[in-house]
């Protein structure tokens, strides 16, 4: 007699390495990452991307991608929370070096020098909340020391 575990163990063990959708809620209606990255991509040469998705009294709101790094800089007058959604690379700041991945979180308030670079072959991409709302460019070059 043959067991139906097995069977139902596969199909819950292909269920669980599928890849995950991941979607952004925003007041206007969520966004399906993929496809937001598919319509918004990153140069060839990689760098920095960054495309605001929403906007509030309070604070804006982008998904930014890195590919490489980001040169040090501050903001005068933005703190940041900082989501990471996808890929992974080091966050520098005074206090030292973060590894950040998928599922991990930041908070770099107003006028502290930081930056990111992503490692591995794709572009890093982050849910980044600008407060107050992002207006005008705010990155301050900083020296690296």
């Amino acid at each position: 007699m043959r067991s139906l575990a097995a069977p139902a163990l596969l199909a819950t063990l292909l269920t669980a390495c599928a890849p995950h959708t991941v979607r952004v809620a925003t007041p206007q209606g969520p966004i399906d990452l993929d496809q937001f990255l598919a319509s918004h991509q990153l140069a060839d040469e990689g760098g920095i991307r960054a495309d605001q998705i929403g906007r509030t009294e309070g604070a804006s709101y982008h998904i930014v991608q890195v590919h490489g790094g980001e040169k040090p800089h501050r903001h005068e007058t933005h703190d940041l929370m900082v989501f990471v959604l996808r890929g992974h690379g080091v966050l520098t700041r005074p206090a030292g070096r973060a590894p950040l991945q998928q599922g991990d979180a930041a908070v770099v308030p107003r006028g502290e020098p930081h930056w990111f670079a992503s490692e591995g072959a794709f572009p890093a991409v982050s849910l980044v909340v600008f407060a107050p709302p992002l207006d005008a460019p705010d990155a301050v070059p900083v020296e690296q020391r």
